[in-house]
């Protein structure tokens, strides 16, 4: 993946490439600045002329060979942070022809393209129900710009503004680095519009619950198989955050069902569950897995580095977030640029040990989890993002693929929890799972968050935050 940036003000070059140099981490193999109507690359973008309104990226390779961004078609620039799985599918239904480069990028700006007409807002609306992906992109026609992202909110944005200056990029960091101090998250209901914040989108909502179990088991069955499947196309090797749970084992049985090259992760302190687990599922499932031992002196070391990673001091988010890093710089060691993750199931089909509590008033419960749905991409994606992609790693989420959310939405609590007492949790998940090939003991396996899970959390809370000088930088 990569990173995006944008200003909009008077005299805005040294800004824009500030915060492109911050966001390097995030795109490493190549950078463009878009600057009134010229474009460059790499090198002369320290030449380029300054306007009042720039765009940037930096490059993260994964798919096609010639993919430098800023990218243009007619009069139309787009930079994007974007993966779109059904990319190949559009060349078709739209008969896109003449394509410069072969990425997935190039046509969201085709698609958008399509249906231009001298209003770029209309075109963009008009587009983004085809794509079947995570993104978040701008485009100018010159007059106008967007900013968006997808519907679950996959890839960041941040914005910020003061009185002479609006500005968005793909993490917090860089916009603090040109002195913007109110910085707000780019909800994925809305897109910014010429420096405006506009609604474009409803937020999740359950549906008419499905009545039949086993109807609703193989739709979700067929929804998890594509969403891995497609998350991995055009991928000679894919690398898994692994803890041993249904939720990674059920993709690494997909992965491995259908002949992936796929490697597991995980990291923890010597004696810890998840290590003990993950490499026996490993071994029952006949897929190779690169661990680490970790102790107090490597969470002492990444205490501080993870929170100015995340950019959040959250006692649980540094925790989770250390895991995610640690264990993406596995995969950076061995060459991975794409690493899939389980995260989203717990959302989706009540896994949180909290959701037992509303067993009782179920349409309360249906309420927090389309709360936790539509707040996920503040909660943890972009946690997760931003500690995969600080070794330049990128993350892919199956789970929220629109397909297996809308199935989720339609399932009756019945299919998730059993009672207030249920200690399992995720029921029609766990039997798809099974199923699909899942060993049973892993199954139903209950559930035990990353932090607790890899012994990170027992470090910070016993080891780290009641000394100085940690104990006063967290929330």
């Amino acid at each position: 993946m990569c990173s995006i940036a944008g200003i909009n003000g008077v005299n805005v070059k040294d800004r824009l490439l500030c915060m492109l140099d911050v966001l390097s981490h995030r795109g490493p193999d190549g950078k463009g600045v878009y600057s009134g109507t010229r474009i460059v690359y790499n090198s002369q973008t320290d030449d380029i002329n300054d306007s009042d309104f720039m765009i940037g990226h930096n490059l993260l390779s994964i798919v096609g060979t010639n993919e430098l961004q800023p990218i243009v078609a007619s009069n139309l620039v787009l930079v994007s942070n974007a993966e779109l799985y059904n990319y190949k599918n559009l060349i078709d239904e739209f008969n896109l022809t003449n394509l410069k480069t072969n990425s997935d990028c190039e046509i969201i700006l085709k698609v958008i393209e399509n249906f231009y007409d001298d209003d770029l807002k209309d075109a963009v609306l008009r587009a983004i129900p085809f794509f079947d992906g995570d993104y978040a992109f701008c485009i100018t026609d010159g007059a106008d710009y967007i900013v968006i992202r997808d519907c679950v909110g996959v890839k960041p944005v941040y914005y910020a503004y003061d009185d002479n200056t609006f500005a968005f990029a793909s993490e917090q960091k860089a916009l603090k680095e040109i002195g913007m101090t109110s910085i707000y998250n780019l909800k994925p209901t809305c897109m910014i519009y010429n420096d405006d914040i506009v609604e474009v989108r409803s937020q999740w909502k359950h549906a008419e619950p499905y009545t039949d179990y086993d109807y609703a088991k193989e739709s979700l069955k067929e929804s998890i198989i594509e969403a891995v499947l497609k998350r991995v196309d055009d991928l000679d090797d894919v690398a898994l955050l692994f803890s041993g749970g249904v939720d990674s084992t059920l993709i690494a049985t997909i992965l491995k069902q259908y002949d992936v090259n796929t490697t597991l992760y995980t990291i923890g302190t010597e004696n810890s569950q998840d290590l003990k687990v993950a490499r026996k599922t490993a071994s029952d499932i006949d897929l190779p897995i690169v661990t680490r031992i970790i102790d107090k002196d490597v969470v002492l070391d990444e205490f501080c580095p993870t929170i100015d990673t995340i950019e959040d001091k959250n006692l649980m988010k540094i925790g989770v977030g250390m895991t995610i890093k640690l264990t993406s710089q596995l995969a950076h060691e061995n060459n991975h640029k794409v690493i899939l993750s389980g995260q989203g199931a717990d959302e989706l089909f009540a896994g949180y040990n909290r959701y037992k509590k509303k067993y009782s008033q179920q349409d309360e419960l249906i309420k927090e989890l389309e709360h936790d749905l539509n707040n996920i991409y503040d909660v943890n994606l972009e946690r997760d993002d931003k500690a995969t992609m600080s070794n330049s790693v990128e993350l892919r989420v199956p789970f929220l693929d629109k397909k297996v959310i809308n199935t989720a939405l339609h399932m009756p609590v019945k299919y998730l929890l059993d009672s207030a007492e249920d200690n399992l949790r995720k029921h029609i998940l766990r039997d798809a799972a099974y199923e699909i090939g899942v060993p049973e003991q892993i199954a139903y396996r209950p559930k035990k968050a990353a932090q607790y899970g890899t012994g990170i959390d027992k470090i910070i809370r016993k080891k780290i935050i009641k000394k100085e000088p940690y104990k006063r930088i967290i929330k």
